[in-house]
């Protein structure tokens, strides 16, 4: 062998030489940072949260809307975070002090005092969608995660998330402030599936550690909306149809228990607030279905399905409400049986392709699984439908049709057709979002628009009327308001008492008499349509009231019932249009059936004064004056009944005494003397009535120890 082929040999047996080169070589760190920024995962992310961002960046100019003005305007425990606060969150439930509801979610309230006290938003709006919009783009990453995870393959997984993102049947709860609820509960739900998927391939302390981040996410979104206990229900869902691959579906069905405490800590906080409330019942008119029987419910609900699934498909109307009559109760129309048979085909298209995409299969069940708490099939919910339901289920719809088109245009052998047609998809979505998001700028705005996608809907039109006329004070437009308000009651007229919504006839009635005053009191016709609205509103209020009887009445209750704010603006509003009529005698009555409902209402006060001075009743009015200002203690009433005395409502002249430091009332005046016993007796009579025992008693012994009030006339019935 020559030299020549032996060196050769052994170059080939080493290892290759390195030729140096002339360019710095980069470092380590510059190398990890180089990987970092060209990782097609970061760049997902980035798009993924761009997209979201620039769909949703006109939401900013979204108001307190509706719900907001109540939950957050007028919530008095997200003004500062102090334990006093927290404690009151924890105690009640999502909608107190304005009542209590069967709704318990404490730290969807907390993140809004969040926004409240601790960011400062206050009654600043944006801030509070900065909040959701992150919210949101933490999902949409979430989604991503999970959809990369079980498809496998970068693009589809990418367009899933990304149709997702941008779907317009999720604005009701990304733009709309108080969605928030939604956000959170999806957001446990993808993480709670995330964390499990892991427990289920751990082992030893890091299972443990997985299973204790199911339990902590689990927490944040059952104690933000009760449907994201469809997390058990997922992961159910997952393991049944992973039940072969290497174990895993075994595994998972025990992280089912991590969901459990936290649930079963809500059910007990949840009870404890509501244990002193009223029996939980939906207004008919919110949930047709609560009323029905069980086989009309349920195929009623079938048909909301079969509409929200062609409505993730098609978000051409979307609507902020679908109160009575915009979804009627089945009765085998045509409408019916084309929502039954489009579930059918669903369902029929989704067992096919359990043999054809397993991955395709579970994202269905996720999206059914997802809608079930709020689908009206297990139990009634406060609505028959609503946009803000389909939150998380869209991700299922949308993985489904991301998947189906890649399968189509494979099958065709145009590999590339999918991601322009999903693109365009993308392209119409960001599009109708952009829109929709305006709808939400105002309450004008958004009745508008929801009485173009809900007609038929009483509610829809009532807040297009209190739109038109909070937006024009001078009330140019009480003709269009009126008939709104008109169009709000007439599919509520052929609806018994118990059934109706006494606050559309109240707004009807005050829009009248509003008219009538418009007029210069010329349209006596106006009034008269006022009465009969108002009348059968606190007919309505007494209907409701008396349906709860004796044993449900707590310490501030009526005669009727626990007394409501709007049914004593019923009678105050009455007491005015009979007063306008010339109606003296009924006006009068319907003011004091307004302070038989609320005592300590100063302003029922009033208007009976109001009533006896229009009669020329000046006694009588002082002696309502003293009564109201012992009542209620209220300082107006006070400085009332002092100029009425110094007017010629004192005939003794000896009601007045002036110093140096101004007029006061003199209780040692014979007419003042009178009128304090006088209204002292009533005060005493009507504390007992509406059952506050106490109060009467504590009146009582101030008049007969301090005013010398004769005891006889005071006694305690």
């Amino acid at each position: 062998m020559s030299m020549r082929k032996a060196q050769l040999r052994v170059a080939s047996a080493s290892p290759r030489l390195r030729v140096k080169s002339h360019r710095p070589r980069a470092n380590i760190s510059d190398r990890k940072r180089s990987s970092r920024l060209t990782n097609p995962h970061l760049l997902a992310a980035a798009a993924l949260c761009a997209a979201a961002l620039v769909t949703y960046s006109n939401s900013f100019q979204a108001g307190f809307t509706l719900d907001n003005k109540i939950l957050l305007l007028q919530d008095p425990r997200i003004r500062n975070a102090s334990a006093v606060n927290i404690g009151l969150i924890f105690e009640h439930t999502y909608w107190w002090p304005h009542g209590e509801s069967y709704l318990y979610r404490p730290f969807a309230t907390l993140s809004y005092l969040f926004n409240y006290a601790i960011l400062g938003n206050a009654e600043r709006a944006p801030g509070y969608h900065s909040i959701n919009l992150l919210l949101h783009a933490v999902n949409v990453l979430l989604a991503y995660s999970l959809a990369h995870r079980l498809i496998r393959r970068f693009w589809p997984a990418v367009f899933v998330a990304g149709l997702w993102a941008v779907h317009p049947v999720l604005t009701e709860s990304v733009t709309n402030i108080v969605g928030r609820p939604d956000l959170l509960a999806a957001g446990s739900i993808l993480s709670g599936l995330l964390m499990s998927l892991k427990a289920a391939e751990s082992n030893g302390a890091r299972r443990l550690a997985w299973l204790a981040g199911v339990m902590a996410v689990t927490a944040v979104g059952i104690f933000s909306k009760e449907s994201a206990a469809a997390i058990v229900g997922i992961i159910v869902a997952y393991a049944l149809v992973w039940r072969k691959e290497g174990g895993c579906g075994r595994k998972l069905l025990w992280c089912c228990l991590a969901p459990v405490p936290p649930i079963a800590v809500l059910w007990y906080l949840r009870s404890a607030a509501l244990a002193g409330s009223l029996p939980m019942r939906f207004p008919f008119t919110d949930n047709p279905l609560a009323a029905a029987d069980f086989w009309t419910a349920r195929l009623t609900a079938l048909k909301v399905m079969g509409l929200d699934l062609w409505l993730m498909i098609w978000p051409a109307q979307l609507s902020s409400d679908y109160s009575y009559a915009q979804i009627p109760l089945t009765h085998g129309s045509l409408s019916d049986w084309l929502a039954w048979l489009s579930v059918a085909a669903a369902v029929l298209g989704v067992t096919i392709v359990f043999r054809w995409n397993r991955t395709a299969f579970f994202f269905a069940l996720f999206g059914f699984v997802a809608f079930l708490p709020a689908s009206n099939f297990i139990v009634p919910v406060g609505t028959i439908r609503a946009d803000r339901f389909l939150y998380l289920p869209a991700l299922g719809v949308t993985a489904c049709l991301v998947l189906a088109i890649y399968a189509a245009a494979s099958r065709i052998r145009l590999p590339h057709l999918a991601p322009v047609l999903l693109a365009s998809i993308a392209v119409g979505f960001v599009l109708r979002t952009w829109v929709r998001n305006f709808d939400w700028r105002d309450d004008l705005t958004l009745a508008t628009a929801t009485v173009g996608a809900s007609p038929m809907s009483y509610k829809a039109h009532a807040l297009l009327a209190g739109a038109l006329y909070q937006t024009d004070t001078g009330h140019s437009n009480i003709g269009r308001v009126i008939e709104e308000a008109e169009k709000s009651v007439a599919p509520l007229n052929t609806l018994p008492d118990l059934e109706n919504v006494p606050t559309a006839y109240l707004a009807l009635g005050q829009y009248y008499l509003t008219q009538g005053d418009v007029s210069g009191g010329r349209d006596v016709q106006a009034y008269r349509k006022s009465v009969q609205a108002l009348q059968r509103s606190i007919a309505i209020f007494k209907a409701s009231d008396n349906r709860y009887g004796e044993e449900h009445r707590g310490p501030d209750a009526s005669a009727f019932g626990a007394a409501s704010v709007h049914y004593v603006d019923a009678c105050g509003i009455l007491s005015t249009a009979w007063l306008r009529l010339g109606e003296n005698r009924e006006a009068f009555d319907a003011a004091m059936w307004a302070r038989s409902l609320d005592p300590d209402n100063p302003e029922v006060y009033r208007q009976i004064v109001n009533v006896l001075l229009t009669g020329g009743h000046p006694q009588q009015a002082a002696e309502k004056l003293m009564e109201g200002a012992i009542a209620t203690a209220d300082p107006g009433l006070r400085a009332d009944l002092l100029k009425l005395y110094q007017n010629g409502g004192d005939p003794k002249g000896c009601a007045i005494l002036t110093d140096a430091s101004g007029s006061a009332i003199n209780p040692s005046c014979e007419t003042v003397h009178r009128d304090i016993c006088t209204a002292s007796a009533e005060i005493v009579k009507l504390r007992a009535q509406t059952g506050r025992r106490d109060l009467a008693d504590e009146t009582r012994n101030t008049a007969v120890t301090e005013f010398g009030c004769p005891a006889a006339e005071l006694r305690n019935p």
